[in-house]
């Protein structure tokens, strides 16, 4: 189905069929806390596109990663969180390259002294450098023979 297709709402049904679990299971969902469905004038609940995002990751981590509801509830909490610090850390990070230059950096770390080592992510941490998830790590030997 092409995103122009997909419906702008879905009822508990269609999430529920678009999920792959019972309606039952979409119930427990909405009844858990873990997500809010809009409510129409005759009280018939439906999920936006957002909500159906976080429904299948409710799905995800429950069915198919066996996490609790309340441990989903607990995910999706400190994904909210870490996401709010993110955008707390860039617009920090607008405020001093404004305030006190886009070269600031370079100020604060000038050539030879290392820079802080992990990247954090919602992926993960990670050493810079370091191969992304599902790249493999190599000894740089492939590199030397492409150059010989």
């Amino acid at each position: 189905m092409s995103p122009q297709s997909e419906p702008e709402t879905y009822t508990v049904q269609q999430a529920a069929e678009r999920l792959g679990v019972s309606p039952a299971d979409v119930e427990s969902y909405v009844e858990e806390g873990l997500v809010e469905p809009a409510r129409g004038p005759a009280g018939r609940k439906s999920f936006s596109r957002a909500q159906m995002r976080r429904l299948w990751t409710v799905v995800t981590l429950h069915r198919d990663l066996g996490v609790n509801l309340p441990g989903v509830g607990a995910v999706l909490q400190l994904r909210e969180q870490f996401e709010q610090m993110r955008r707390d850390l860039a617009t920090l990070v607008e405020i001093v390259e404004r305030e006190l230059g886009p070269d600031v950096w370079d100020r604060l770390w000038p050539e030879g002294r290392p820079r802080p080592g992990v990247n954090i992510s919602i992926e993960g941490i990670s050493e810079p450098g370091a191969p992304e998830a599902g790249e493999a790590e190599t000894d740089g030997s492939a590199d030397a023979e492409e150059r010989s």
